[in-house]
């Protein structure tokens, strides 16, 4: 089999919502600091691809590749190289590796990012945010045809945003999986941004309810973006019921934690947009809101949009604030 190419099949994926940022230090004390700094900034880290090692080399990249297209996560593919590891050989490496899942083809390509001699720790966090973030969330049209396909993950990606409360952002859960949802994943709230007739027609707040879930709705008449420039039909509900829902992550106690998946129909443009506007409410700032979305579900991050996150910013924040 060529190295560079890979074919996965079912029963050999493995989950681990934690993959993420590959971090090649000189030293343990240099690797443990810049971790911490990494996930106080909601950037998770791939623990067995962050070494101390003294070079770059092809077996490193060659087996985060392989770690990443098994996890099927390709939106943190990047390895962070800090001060004083060697980097020489960087040109003649090979960062890429083809694969195929379900008869599709796809390509992980790995980014590498070096810290600079007089770079400081928050200046190179700022060029890893620049670096996933700069070609996600600024794209300012609603096709994406130039957006590199990727593999959803099959269950919801959690991220914790309090000692209590976490959240997944998916798209309209199958009435078979919300029992797996309560029972395996721990799922206790799901929101659901459907509107009226889109919830009629699915019948998704019953079944949420039925598995013993406890089901909240926001209706959003739909994507368009006129719904979040100049709908006072969608500031109103906003306005009169996501203040209840931030508190409930907000207040989420060790004894009553909060779990809670987030969806629209495909789970795009309603949920990042209204996950957006929560996290803004729960006092995240805008990289960390970006940030987390992009954690829980790079699909989602891809497809929401600038216009969409710009109208969440600007217009519906200063009203319901």
């Amino acid at each position: 089999m060529d190295n560079n190419k890979q074919t996965l099949q079912d029963e050999k994926l493995f989950e681990n919502e934690n993959f993420g940022l590959s971090i090649i230090a000189q030293n343990e004390e240099d690797l443990q600091l810049f971790e911490e700094i990494c996930l106080k900034h909601f950037l998770p880290i791939s623990k067995e691809n962050s070494l101390v090692l003294s070079q770059c080399n092809q077996t490193m990249i060659e087996h985060y590749l392989t770690t990443g297209i098994n996890y099927l996560r390709s939106e943190y593919a990047m390895i962070i190289l800090l001060k004083n590891v060697q980097y020489t050989e960087l040109p003649s490496l090979s960062h890429e590796k083809e694969f195929t899942f379900n008869k599709k083809s796809y390509k992980y390509n790995v980014r590498i990012i070096i810290q600079n001699e007089n770079e400081s720790n928050e200046e190179l966090i700022t060029k890893i945010r620049d670096n996933l973030l700069g070609k996600i969330f600024f794209i300012d049209r609603d096709d994406h045809e130039s957006i590199p396909p990727i593999v959803a993950p099959r269950h919801p990606q959690f991220v914790s945003i309090s000692a209590y409360s976490q959240i997944a952002c998916w798209s309209l859960p199958r009435r078979r999986d919300l029992k797996r949802f309560q029972k395996d994943l721990g799922v206790t709230h799901i929101l659901t941004l459907q509107n009226h007739h889109e919830v009629s027609q699915t019948n998704i707040c019953n079944f949420i309810k039925s598995a013993g879930i406890e089901s909240l709705h926001i209706p959003i008449e739909g994507a368009n973006l006129p719904v979040f420039t100049s709908s006072q039909a969608t500031i109103d509900i906003l306005i009169e019921q996501l203040p209840t829902v931030r508190d409930l992550l907000l207040n989420s106690t060790v004894t009553e934690p909060v779990k809670m998946i987030i969806h629209c129909a495909a789970g795009l443009h309603r949920t990042g947009t209204i996950t957006y506007l929560l996290l803004r409410l729960c006092h995240f700032t805008v990289d960390q809101a970006l940030l987390i979305i992009n954690r829980t579900r790079a699909i989602t991050a891809r497809q929401v949009g600038k216009k969409r996150i710009d109208a969440a910013e600007y217009n519906l924040l200063e009203k319901i604030l």
